[in-house]
């Protein structure tokens, strides 16, 4: 937590590319700009919106909202089945754009940044020009169709906030001698970190407005929020106090099975591509796993789950082999309708020698072979003939990375 100094402007610049999804889409099929697209997984009636062009949000359409409901608001909107790889290829573009200003960034979500800006690009002009300077890069080599909302902030909090508040295509600065104005022109969800249920608990103390928020003092908000009131206290004024990464203690996947799939030959195929995906994440977030899960729920109501510990891997092979070992004491009771299947118990890989032994590195280089042809060609563009009936199952979904800008409380 950086309370030991006063916080200063121009720290963090906070970059949101707008209605992502659905502008890669309408920047690859320029039939569709101008026109309410919406971006779902499935695209029937019970399919759920991931993202909404800016047409569809005008329309009131909104993430999260149901395609059946969508198209009763409009009839006419375009629903797109959401395309992971695109969009990735698109994400390693900007990342590349904004490689070409600086490299004191990181990546938050698929569409989201933060840079934090160096002594010298901590002022209203140069800072100014560093973000408008990214902007005009992506629409010029990326995508003329991609824009993005660009905010500058003493802390990354802020700087998210200030990209709020001028969608699309706006560029924010927030500065800690005009923080009141800035409080007093937004709603209390306005603030990122601000649910319904933190709302009510606030208005409960007589917190209404952000202003009320912003003027309440340290005791207050510990008495109302406890440890969180502290944080909101610093927060609010600009001292960095979420710059960190959440610790992560299990990486697994799950499915609900298609009817071709609902046989032990099938589940089986399913559960061997979840391993891949979860084993290619395992390495990717550099991470040795110490214990394997795995479930399979059935159509008569019965599950069974095991979970055992092993030695220290990050491998495919050693993830595919330990797993299915636990399911020699499945009974296959019926049709399985679900599967699943995570490592846990987590540790660091950096520094550590898997295993002397020739078969498990040669399974490891194998593995880290095979990540790097998915991150080039995306991910399922090289798999084993044991998951051919089943590649088309538990497609990867949104979002993507690492996880997205948070509030702690």
């Amino acid at each position: 937590m950086s309370i030991s100094s006063p916080p200063k402007d121009f720290q963090v610049l906070f970059l949101d590319m707008n209605s992502f999804f659905a502008s890669v889409e309408q920047q690859v099929q320029p039939t569709l700009r101008g026109m309410p697209v919406g971006i779902a997984p499935y695209t029937g009636g019970s399919g759920c919106i991931i993202a909404a062009s800016r047409e569809a949000k005008n329309l009131g359409i909104k993430c999260g909202c149901l395609v059946r409901e969508a198209r009763r608001l409009y009839r006419e909107i375009k629903i797109i089945e959401s395309r992971p790889a695109l969009y990735m290829i698109y994400h390693k573009e900007i990342k590349k754009v904004i490689e070409s200003f600086t490299p004191h960034y990181q990546v938050l979500s698929v569409d989201e940044f933060a840079i934090n800006l160096t002594s010298y690009e901590q002022n209203y002009q140069t800072a100014v020009k560093l973000g408008q300077g990214i902007k005009d890069k992506i629409r010029s080599e990326v995508g003329d169709f991609l824009t993005c909302s660009v905010g500058i902030g003493p802390n990354r909090f802020l700087a998210k906030m200030a990209g709020e508040r001028k969608k699309p295509d706006g560029l924010t600065v927030v500065e800690l001698s005009r923080l009141e104005e800035f409080y007093s022109r937004i709603k209390l969800l306005d603030i990122t970190g601000i649910n319904h249920k933190l709302e009510f608990r606030l208005k409960s103390f007589g917190v209404n407005l952000p202003l009320d928020f912003y003027h309440s003092d340290l005791p207050r908000l510990r008495a109302i929020l406890n440890h969180g009131g502290r944080l909101w206290y610093y927060r609010l004024r600009g001292y960095e106090v979420d710059d960190h990464r959440s610790s992560t203690k299990t990486v697994g996947h799950s499915h609900v099975l298609a009817p071709e799939h609902r046989s032990p030959a099938g589940a089986k195929a399913v559960l061997k591509k979840l391993i891949y995906k979860a084993a290619s994440r395992l390495r990717a977030e550099g991470f040795l796993a110490g214990g394997i899960f795995v479930a399979i729920s059935f159509y008569d109501g019965l599950t069974f789950k095991k979970s055992r510990r092993v030695s220290p891997f990050s491998d495919t092979h050693s993830f595919i082999t330990q797993t299915f070992e636990m399911l020699c004491d499945c009974h296959w009771s019926g049709s399985p309708s679900y599967v699943s299947v995570s490592a846990f118990n987590l540790s660091s890989a950096k520094n550590i020698q898997l295993s002397i032994l020739p078969e498990i590195e040669k399974s490891r280089k194998i593995s880290e072979a095979m990540d790097k042809i998915d991150d080039e060609f995306g991910v399922g563009f090289i798999h084993p003939a044991s998951v051919f009936a089943a590649k088309d199952s538990a497609p990867d979904r949104i979002p993507f990375g690492k996880p997205r800008y948070d509030i702690r409380h």
